[in-house]
């Protein structure tokens, strides 16, 4: 399995991996299409050695006081630019456990340095505080995250500097 760049033709295969994975925090196909046709460098996924899409990786640069809204697509990305966003990373459960979440990591930091920008931001919802504390990640702040955004109360903002 492998990390590559996202093609339109993957975008329904990436939604059937989101419904698998985020089933408290599903977004519609919009949220992913809107994503990719504004910063289609910052989508990736995984793909198996027999060509099935395994997950998905969605970044972009933004504004860390306007961060995307749950199941709401982009309309444009939030200028100026402050932070570069870790969107939406989901790994299906044949890809999870083979590093690949780490090195989706490392791409999110280098398509930051790549735009000029010094820190990744990400909101963490259920269980995966922990994780993003290992990658590096720390609260920003309170790490609270209003509830208009839609991610629920368990939902914090991490940051990460590059």
């Amino acid at each position: 399995m492998h990390w590559r760049n996202m093609r339109s033709d993957d975008l329904p295969h990436v939604w059937n991996v989101a419904e698998a994975v985020h089933v408290d925090y599903a977004e519609n196909p919009e949220v992913f299409a809107a994503c990719f046709r504004l910063y289609p460098s910052g989508c990736r996924i995984v793909e198996s050695d027999r060509g099935d899409i395994a997950g998905y990786l969605i970044s972009h640069p933004g504004r860390q006081d306007r961060p995307p809204v749950l199941d709401t697509p982009l309309t444009g990305l939030p200028e100026p630019f402050d932070c570069y966003f870790l969107h939406d990373l989901a790994l299906g459960p044949v890809a999870r456990g083979s590093g690949l979440a780490a090195e989706a990591v490392r791409i999110v930091l280098d398509e930051a340095r790549a735009c000029g920008l010094t820190r990744v931001v990400l909101i963490a919802v259920g269980d995966a505080h922990g994780f993003w504390e290992k990658q590096g990640f720390g609260l920003l702040g309170d790490g609270r995250v209003a509830p208009a955004k839609g991610y629920g109360p368990e939902a914090r903002m991490y940051q990460r500097h590059v």
